[in-house]
């Protein structure tokens, strides 16, 4: 179109241009804003992923101290960790330089010529930032995947990571179909998205390193008190002293060896079973040896102890498995013996609890208390009395609320709507035995406005519950209250403390 000389014609014609122009900044408002709602949540997504990649190198480096041989492991995955903030540290100076070029951020806190295209132009394809970026992000990935020395692994992890260069099929470049004449607020959330697969793609190298260390070794599974001393009988009146361990094994491991006297035990479950049958009252000495193989260098270690026990009379004893206290609503496993019986003859019977045997050879029983108190386990025998043994009843404890694996604090608000409901956790509590949370009231107070409350069943966020949650912004606080639970063997509900949170 050729410029008119006549200056009315010209101020008609630029008024055309503008009047054109903001028509078509008005259609666009709405998705210029969707752009940096975009980027907000791309960078709640990246806190998230940051958080977890942390426990993963913690779980790692818990790993490498424990067992010196993971060492490389964890170096390997400190240095994915380098490279993937060395990325971030680098994409995180070109959003800053292209919202400077842009003007700064105004009072909304967004870059004052959001729409601008030459800013990003310029920046990206005139001066050659654009394919410092995609140099960046190649040898980001390809440093990431020469970490992982097994081939047929490193093809797997490859196609996990989502940090790569995409060509598009046009016959532009990467950098022109991204960058070229787009405005600043379409550019930011991009970058945002390179900053994400940066973490992700770290994520999926911490877990490859992390599941290399629990292929070579046995993971403890299984955990009993142990007891080691001297005397396993004593006479009225003498102390008796005994160290006392929390036992650590695998019922998996395949690589140990147990014997007694010379004589190999069978292992099942990562356990062997010494058994005998004395003939004569008095001590009996056994010497017991365990050898574990390392299943990386072959070295065999062996552990050697003595232990003995005393041969007397009749006696019997009744013992709860887990603690001296029962619990209502759950099995308690309990051990009765009586020295000099038959298995047979043993008769074994309660009060405030129904009993039910689990291995009559072994002595095991289980029991269910009925009410809070105290319970009787009776045991006679054939040649012995019946005696009656005590235990204290307890219902059981109040279990520990929590949301998003906190009792109280500030929660982002990326990570507050993620959550799907409250928890109740027993904690400490040795049996297997879970609280569920019948109903709760849900209370939001915003910076501004009144209080808003709902009522929520079950431990899920449903319906209004869920929608009040949804509608978390930075600075509420939250109430959870009235808070209702019911545990195994409660006849009503229990009443818990509430949770207060704010949002940030």
């Amino acid at each position: 179109m050729s410029i008119p000389k006549e200056p009315r014609q010209l101020m008609i014609n630029l008024m055309y241009i503008v009047l054109t122009a903001l028509l078509a900044l008005n259609v666009s408002a709405e998705i210029i804003n969707a752009f940096f709602t975009m980027d907000d949540s791309l960078k709640g997504s990246n806190a998230i992923v940051s958080s977890s990649n942390e426990q993963l190198m913690k779980a790692i480096g818990e790993q490498s101290k424990a067992y010196s041989q993971f060492q490389p492991f964890k170096l390997k995955a400190e240095e994915a960790q380098v490279l993937s903030n060395q990325l971030v540290g680098e994409v995180e100076k070109l959003r800053n330089l292209l919202i400077e070029a842009a003007g700064g951020l105004g009072e909304d806190q967004l870059p004052k010529r959001k729409t601008d295209k030459d800013v990003t132009t310029r920046l990206l394809l005139n001066e050659g930032r654009g394919v410092a970026l995609q140099q960046h992000i190649e040898g980001t990935r390809a440093a990431l995947l020469n970490l992982i020395e097994d081939e047929n692994a490193k093809s797997e992890i490859a196609a996990q990571l989502p940090l790569k260069i995409q060509q598009p099929k046009n016959e532009k470049t990467w950098i022109e179909s991204n960058f070229n004449q787009m405005p600043v607020a379409a550019i930011l959330p991009i970058l945002r998205k390179f900053e994400n697969d940066a973490k992700v793609s770290e994520a999926v190298i911490l877990n490859y390193f992390l599941s290399k260390m629990g292929d070579v070794f046995y993971k403890p599974d299984a955990f009993m008190p142990v007891i080691s001393s001297n005397k396993s009988y004593v006479i009225k009146g003498e102390p008796y002293k005994g160290e006392i361990v929390l036992a650590a094994y695998s019922t998996t491991a395949d690589n140990i060896s147990i014997s007694v006297d010379g004589r190999p035990l069978d292992v099942e479950d990562g356990k062997a079973v010494f058994s005998e049958s004395p003939s004569s009252i008095g001590t009996r000495t056994h010497n017991m040896r365990i050898e574990l193989a390392d299943p990386l260098t072959g070295e065999i270690q062996a552990f050697e102890q003595r232990f003995a026990y005393q041969v007397g009379a009749r006696s019997a004893t009744v013992s709860a498995d887990n603690m001296n206290v029962m619990y209502i609503g759950v099995d308690n496993p309990i051990t009765v013996a009586v020295a000099g019986a038959a298995t047979e003859s043993i008769e074994v019977d309660g009060s405030n609890l129904d009993l039910s045997v689990n291995n009559r050879l072994a002595g095991q029983y289980v029991a269910k208390p009925r009410r809070p108190g105290v319970a009787e386990v009776k045991v006679s025998a054939d040649g012995f009395p019946e005696t009656a043994f005590k235990f204290r009843v307890k219902r059981i404890p109040d279990p520990v609320l929590k949301f998003a694996n906190k009792t109280s604090g500030e929660v982002s608000i990326g990570e507050f709507k993620a959550q799907q409901g409250i928890l109740a956790i027993l904690e400490g509590f040795d049996f297997n035995a879970k609280c569920r949370i019948s109903s709760f009231e849900i209370a939001r107070v915003p910076r501004s406005g009144d209080p808003l409350f709902e009522r929520n069943n079950g431990p899920r966020f449903t319906g209004r519950g869920r929608n009040l949650i949804d509608q978390a912004s930075r600075g509420d606080r939250y109430f959870f209250d009235d808070i209702k639970v019911k545990c195994p063997g409660d006849e009503y509900h229990r009443k818990l403390n509430g949770l207060i949170f704010k949002v940030k």
